[in-house]
């Protein structure tokens, strides 16, 4: 499995917004939203998010207590509805600086979802220099 291809999709006034087609067999019926480091949001497909708590329980909470914290306290549990959309919640919301778009971003095994102002700041603002030493350094 693999989410791949980028999308600009418009979240309604109930703060709706529809999974692309193109993701939705692979994301399954019930999937995860929280938001990333970055000021984006990532979906997780049910295994993904078992492997990311999974991960989470490893860090001792003396060092990963905060990390923990910033990505549970903002998940949110999803199932879409009949037309392929699921809610926003404000906490989502006002992490990803949400105006009316946003922009699906398939990255391999997880679904950045980023407002598309700052989707398209990011591409612009890419380090072609640092993705070329990594693709490098990784032989790819």
């Amino acid at each position: 499995m693999a989410f791949y291809g980028s999308g600009i999709y418009s979240v309604d006034s109930k703060n709706r917004v529809s999974i692309p087609a193109k993701y939705r067999e692979e994301l399954g019926n019930v999937f995860y939203v929280t938001r990333n480091i970055e000021s984006c949001l990532t979906v997780y497909t049910e295994e993904e998010w078992n492997r990311l708590l999974a991960g989470l329980d490893r860090i001792p909470n003396t060092a990963g207590a905060a990390a923990k914290e910033y990505f549970m306290s903002a998940a949110q549990k999803c199932t879409s509805d009949g037309s392929g959309r699921f809610l926003l919640d404000d906490v989502l919301r006002d992490h990803l600086k949400l105006n009316r778009s946003v922009v699906f971003v398939g990255v391999g095994r997880v679904i950045n979802i980023w407002s598309e102002e700052l989707w398209r700041i990011r591409e612009a603002n890419r380090n072609m220099d640092a993705i070329r030493a990594v693709l490098e350094q990784y032989e790819l």
